[in-house]
């Protein structure tokens, strides 16, 4: 009855530190792909247990060196389920060993179970269950055996992070496991009945003892139902994620600013880069530039390590099979928005969604890619404002060309619409400006504003699509449209040879509600530009002539006109005009005119402020508010340029120490989306307004604050 007795104790505590090593296991499981994580961890620990359960009676040495054995034909086991057979299995085992921590830790969410990415886990696992089995079974140390999953349980929660919802029933259910296996501990080697002890007397009864592990589990269940949710509330603070620690992929010089790329391809355009074969005519992207510093064009955001799948996309309508010859790089081509890659590692830019591959681009590379191709509706576009959300893309950098102002001037003054002037400015590039595959490589403020403002003969107004689209992007932001340049492939539908000649960089503009949609700032093939000056001189206003100035100019006054010639003797007294009213009233009259002089002009400013803040539309108050902002700080010594967005304008207005709050933005949104402007929005930047000309008033001289 004893060894009856025991036997069921030993595999309740050994079921129990199964579940409880399979349970931790699994954690980590959702934050991956599938389910196939989670069988797998489970397998791991239930093997892992069976071969330490099987040979606890054994020697010491034959247990560990059978998990040691079991464990490598599992982790191959594993590795052959989760690999695409693309590469022979020896090297995708070679290389799970070697990247297996970085690949885990930066792996796009959610991770696609692959070999280097399932290798952590099962291991982990394996080894919990391993020790938790010699620790309870072999030695009888139940609470020591607890010890293995509840480590496993932790660096679960630690790789899953603040990357997926809490899980407190598994919680429960880990304690309650652990509860019972210790309510049910099988007793030390010494008083074993089984082949390796001897019984002596009877064994002392263990009903209190069992009983008061129920009952101390029910307390505890019970203090974490009631207590758990206000502990929870209480928690404001977000677990920490191991994957800021991880450097993320890094890219090479060439794939950190691609567009110096522009220029070698435009010089060698029949250079062989990688062949095609796709399902429709797309541009397949390279990069995707959002920060400009004022010398370089750069992506934002890390790339992150990712499966098979990449998350986020739409459904795939697009697929390219793709062979690399000369393209080099770690940059992958791929159509807008790629969805699905195979047969090469793949990490995606999150914010671009552009794809890197962290071996870098080789000769016979092949991968095939499916994308959710991106259509901009540009009908839907026509009646958009822009997309105003991301403060990256409208970011301008100091020193901006003055040629650069002068165009987007030209361009607004041109056209209303925000998309009317996205296409505008496209069409003046294409006018004025001739592409030039020798011109020399460079998108730094010198050189557009060489490129654009340079006169033909020396050298200027010619460029590649580098120029175009770098100035293009920079003069739509100083427009307050939001703009970035992309690199890529112009690739026909079907099975081509992508040339150098096709590569080329475009910029894009973002309009609410309908995304990023492609301009196309490049001259037609044949055609001759005319030169920007003759353009740009018309929209100038005529600047009146000095003699306009001084009241000279049309005909020329005749001084031998019989009529101003002086009668009678010019030493004569001149006779006294009879008047009625003294000499002293006319002088007291202009006196008193003069002194309401500064109360005519603060009646008028007043009225003024009152027409601009308070009649109109929402729109046009909120204009009028800005305005008698900008009014106000120039009276205060800080003049804005005409040319200046609100943006800009808000960073010079800073000197003055006063908060303009979101009146930048309400500007935006008059400008762009008046139907968006309500009331509220409208006495909100009158109450700014008003309270900017109080706050800024000790900086205007006593002298301005008398006479105006």
């Amino acid at each position: 009855m004893r060894r009856t007795r025991y036997r069921l104790r030993v595999a309740a505590v050994a079921a129990a530190l199964t579940l409880m090593c399979a349970l931790a296991g699994s954690v980590a499981g959702r934050v991956y792909h599938g389910q196939l994580l989670t069988l797998l961890v489970a397998g791991a620990a239930l093997a892992a247990f069976a071969i330490g359960f099987l040979l606890r009676n054994r020697s010491a040495f034959l247990a560990p060196s059978a998990s040691a054995t079991g464990l490598a034909a599992y982790l191959l086991g594993a590795i052959a389920l989760t690999s695409d057979g693309a590469e022979p299995l020896g090297a995708t085992i070679a290389d799970a060993l070697v990247n297996a921590v970085p690949r885990t830790l930066t792996a796009l969410i959610p991770v696609e179970p692959a070999p280097d990415t399932v290798i952590v886990p099962v291991f982990l696992t394996w080894l919990a269950a391993t020790l938790a089995c010699e620790f309870a079974i072999r030695y009888g140390r139940t609470l020591l055996g607890c010890l293995p999953p509840v480590l496993l349980y932790g660096a679960g929660l630690y790789l899953v992070g603040p990357n997926a919802a809490a899980g407190p029933l598994w919680a429960i259910v880990f304690c309650v496991l652990a509860a019972a296996a210790l309510a049910v501990t099988a007793a030390p080697p010494e008083r074993r009945p089984d082949r390796d002890a001897a019984v002596d007397g009877e064994a002392p009864s263990r009903a209190p003892a069992l009983m008061g592990a129920v009952v101390t589990t029910v307390v505890l269940l019970a203090a974490v139902a009631v207590l758990g949710p206000a502990v929870a509330r209480l928690v404001t603070a977000s677990p920490g994620d191991p994957r800021e620690y991880v450097e993320p992929p890094q890219l090479t010089d060439i794939d950190l600013n691609p567009l110096v790329r522009i220029a070698e391809w435009a010089k060698y355009p029949d250079q062989e880069l990688f062949r095609a074969d796709t399902s429709a005519d797309a541009w397949l992207r390279l990069a995707v530039l959002t920060e400009y510093d004022g010398t370089t064009w750069q992506a934002a955001g890390d790339f992150r390590t990712a499966g098979t799948v990449i998350p986020g996309s739409g459904e795939a309508t697009y697929s390219a099979e793709v062979e690399i010859i000369e393209l080099g790089g770690k940059l992958v081509p791929a159509a807008a928005d790629p969805a699905a890659v195979t047969d090469l590692p793949i990490a995606v830019n999150l914010y671009t969604r552009c794809l890197l591959t962290p071996d870098g681009l080789a000769t016979g590379s092949t991968y095939h890619v499916d994308s959710a191709l991106v259509t901009a509706d540009r009908d839907a576009a026509a009646n958009a404002g822009p997309d105003l959300s991301d403060a990256t893309v409208v970011a301008l950098p100091p020193g901006t060309p003055e040629i650069m102002a002068t165009i987007a001037d030209h361009v607004r003054s041109q056209y209303g619409t925000p998309y009317e002037r996205a296409q505008g400015l496209a069409d003046f590039l294409a006018a004025h400006y001739a592409f030039d595959p020798e011109a020399p490589s460079g998108h730094d403020l010198p050189a557009l504003g060489f490129f654009l403002g340079t006169p033909v003969d020396l050298g200027g107004q010619r460029g590649t699509s580098e120029h175009f689209a770098a100035s293009y992007a920079i003069i739509a932001r100083l427009m307050g449209l939001p703009s970035r340049v992309a690199v890529g492939f112009d690739v026909p539908s079907g099975s081509s040879t992508v040339t150098a000649a096709q590569g080329m960089a475009w910029p894009e503009v973002a309009f609410d509600g309908v995304g990023w949609v492609r301009f196309d700032p490049l001259p037609a093939a044949g055609s001759v530009p005319t030169p920007p000056e003759d353009a740009l001189e018309a929209m100038e206003e005529e600047t009146p002539s000095a003699d306009e100035e001084s009241g000279g100019g049309g005909e020329a006054e005749d001084y031998n006109d019989d009529s101003l010639e002086q009668n009678g003797d010019f030493d004569a007294e001149p006779a006294e005009e009879d008047s009625g009213l003294p000499v002293w009233i006319w002088y007291a009259a202009a006196a008193l005119a003069l002194a309401c002089v500064p109360l005519a002009l603060k009646a008028r400013r007043a009225l003024r402020r009152r027409r601009r803040l308070a009649r109109g539309s929402p729109a046009e108050r909120v204009a009028g508010a800005w305005a008698e902002v900008l009014a106000a700080s120039a009276r205060a010594g800080v003049k804005v340029p005409a040319h200046a967005n609100a943006e800009e304008a808000a960073a010079r207005l800073a000197a003055l120490e006063s908060d303009i709050g979101p009146l930048p933005r309400l500007v935006n949104a008059a400008a762009f989306a008046p139907g968006a402007v309500s009331e509220a929005d409208a006495e909100l930047a009158a109450t700014i307004a008003v309270g900017h000309s109080r706050a800024i008033r000790h900086h205007v001289s006593r002298w301005k604050r008398y006479l105006n």
